[in-house]
């Protein structure tokens, strides 16, 4: 997985290949609960 800012738009993207998993406002390594959804979106379940 990478994650990445986008300054000039201030969007982060949570990214698996070719598939984005997230984008927004929020700082993914900041929220754990926005990793946690990226993770399910992708067919990952945590517990």
């Amino acid at each position: 997985m990478k994650i990445r800012h986008i300054r000039s738009l201030d969007i982060w993207l949570l990214s698996k290949g070719n598939k984005i998993l997230y984008r927004g406002k929020s700082n993914p390594w900041h929220s754990p609960k926005v990793v946690a959804f990226a993770l399910r979106r992708d067919g990952i379940r945590l517990h």
